[in-house]
């Protein structure tokens, strides 16, 4: 395991509740990057780091050790296309974050990024060839495959790459994803973006369609989205086959308890950049998880989830694994507040009691 610097000050993780519609919507949901959320900076900026940087980073190393490649795959992917990516995320990490990653020159061929909470410095070629890695504490298990694999592990986001030819065909060309939500790497790398959301209940994806999206995503932005769904566990990494070492890999998922109720809102933030001259785009995945203990507690996010819950089709539901959890997660979600109109109800009837 790499050293991980604790005493570098970073801000709490951002906030995001993507359900103020109280509806559940598959649609793009498309809007410009650095719309301001209430997080000030951080929705200006593409990489958040925050002080839940060592679980994140912990997440991908014990990923990457499980086995790199279930994780991180490529597929065609050009070199034109990764260096100017390359170069994108090097120069966005020193411009939002120029505290923690200095660039520098080592010599006339080679430069250096140096990594302020890994200790690291990444030594690449003109062409952003990773060479080496200077670092005192021991080497990841595997040590770092590429450059994208290497600043992958020094960020909070899951990569993915798409690239389109010149006559139109799309493809993922690049998936670095140890914090997987129901899907996997090494299944989706190569595939269009119609078949890798063919599978998404209730979305528009007809071949024109799925086409368009490419498009615009490709020549147009930076564009910021939001996906949602619960899960009753705590696991950033959620890839449909778990780990060997996994000690709940024969379990099923359980059906909500809500007398021990373990429940949790997962919120991805999305953020789509273009590449045009190349004809490709990166994606960038940030998850956060938040227990829906704390969104009980309030009463207009309680609301709004429920009403997203119940907007839900079946096939929604069980896309979303909540085809036989729907009515038992609502009717906990609800009680709170239900209990509080009852309670308030009953003093008024004995307030009135009293008054005859």
């Amino acid at each position: 395991m790499s050293k991980i610097i604790e005493d570098i000050p970073l801000p709490r993780a951002a906030s995001y509740f993507p359900l103020q519609q109280g509806v559940y919507d598959v649609g793009p949901g498309l809007q410009d990057f650095g719309t301001d959320l209430g997080n000030g900076s951080a929705d200006q900026q593409v990489f958040q780091l925050d002080e839940d940087f060592p679980k994140y980073r912990q997440v991908k190393l014990n990923a990457r050790k499980e086995r790199l490649s279930k994780y991180y795959r490529t597929h065609m992917l050009s070199s034109d296309v990764s260096s100017s990516i390359l170069r994108f995320i090097i120069e966005r990490l020193t411009l939002e974050h120029p505290d923690l990653f200095q660039l520098s020159s080592e010599s006339e061929k080679d430069i250096a990024l140096q990594c302020g909470l890994t200790e690291e410095t990444l030594v690449f070629d003109h062409k952003l060839r990773l060479i080496r890695v200077e670092r005192e504490g021991p080497a990841p298990i595997p040590d770092y495959h590429d450059t994208l694999d290497a600043l992958a592990c020094q960020i909070q986001e899951d990569l993915v790459i798409l690239s389109q030819s010149p006559f139109g065909r799309d493809w993922l060309a690049a998936i670095h994803l140890c914090q997987a939500n129901n899907w996997a790497a090494e299944e989706k790398i190569g595939q269009t973006f119609q078949a890798v959301h063919d599978p998404v209940a209730g979305m528009k994806n007809s071949k024109r369609d799925a086409e368009a999206m490419v498009t615009t995503i490709v020549n147009k932005g930076p564009f910021l989205r939001f996906a949602w769904g619960l899960t009753p566990e705590a696991e950033l990494n959620q890839h449909p086959r778990p780990c060997l070492t996994s000690t709940n890999k024969n379990e099923k998922k359980k059906r909500f308890d809500p007398k021990q109720p373990s429940l949790f809102l997962r919120v991805e933030r999305q953020i789509l950049w273009p590449f045009p001259e190349q004809h490709a785009a990166l994606f960038t995945i940030r998850t956060y998880l938040t227990d829906c203990h704390q969104i009980r507690e309030n009463k207009e996010k309680n609301e709004q989830l429920v009403s997203a819950l119940n907007s839900m089709t079946k096939e929604q539901l069980k896309y979303k694994c909540l085809n036989k959890n729907r009515k038992p997660v609502v009717k906990w979600l609800s009680s709170k507040f239900n209990a509080t109109k009852a309670s308030q109800s009953l003093k008024s009837a004995i307030h009135r009691l009293y008054r005859m």
